[in-house]
């Protein structure tokens, strides 16, 4: 049975030799170059990851005649769902896994920029632990020597109002560097986007839950971030020092923003 669609592909529920499983299948034609290379890639960069914290990577079998991406059912469903499910949960506990998942991706020799973080792309395992999964966007970061520009990049403010529906409507987790320039993905990219999924999970919301994609760009251009100050979100650990935190991970200069391994020990 189909589970949901993605931005790429279809998910579907089965059993594969006696295990419940999802199996991913993109939403290309089969038979086209395009479909395959996506697939290929994103297989290439979830085989090479085994951590706790990311989503296991069981193969590329052939079901009905197309290949699917297949890992284990997570029975708790996304972040953002499971928050919504379970308002006592600790959010803070689930940020620092998915933190511990990204330090992982980003330690790797050469490190895997996971290139779309956001509260749907996490899942929640069994036991309540958070599961880093989509690697549709990811790649194996090599450093250039552009990279010391992105601080430059990322300045443009007046640059940011012309950007097109083209970046998968992203503007909300998607560092400014990277709206500019899908090719500027670092993993100074990853930690802009893991700011804006922490305010996600202990809000309960969306970023910029009340504001078009237009309006959010000029949000970026001029720099805005408005503070949720509800009761609740403060509860689940929007603190004074936790917003800090936020802040540095949407420092308009990536070479300024904490790395995942300083979020693990800060939380």
């Amino acid at each position: 049975r189909m589970l949901g669609r993605g931005g790429f592909g279809d998910c579907y529920v089965g059993i594969f030799f006696g295990r419940s499983v999802v199996s991913k299948r993109l939403r290309f034609h089969y038979e086209s170059e395009k479909y395959m290379r996506h697939l290929l890639h994103e297989a290439s960069i979830w085989r090479r990851l085994n951590h706790p914290n990311i989503l296991p990577f069981l193969g590329l079998p052939s079901i009905d005649g197309l290949p699917h991406l297949m890992s284990p059912l997570m029975q708790n469903g996304t972040a953002d769902n499971f928050v919504k499910k379970n308002p006592n949960v600790n959010r803070l506990q689930l940020l620092v896994q998915i933190a511990q998942g990204l330090d992982y991706m980003h330690m790797r020799d050469p490190p895997i920029i996971h290139g779309d973080l956001k509260a749907n792309n996490i899942l929640i395992s069994d036991d309540g632990s958070a599961c880093l999964s989509d690697f549709g966007l990811s790649r194996i970061y090599v450093e250039s020597s552009s990279d010391v520009t992105l601080a430059e990049s990322s300045q443009q403010a007046p640059a940011l109002a012309p950007i097109t529906m083209a970046y998968h409507a992203n503007f909300r987790w998607g560092a400014p560097e990277v709206l500019l320039d899908d090719m500027h993905r670092t993993p100074a990219s990853d930690i802009y986007s893991f700011g804006r999924l922490g305010v996600e999970l202990l809000t309960g919301q969306i970023p910029f839950p009340h504001l078009a994609d237009r309006e959010i760009i000029q949000c970026l251009a001029i720099g805005r971030y408005d503070r949720p100050t509800d009761s609740d979100a403060i509860a689940c650990g929007l603190d004074d020092g936790m917003w800090a935190l936020i802040l540095e991970c949407w420092d308009r200069d990536p070479l300024r923003r904490p790395s995942a391994s300083q979020i693990v020990e800060r939380l």
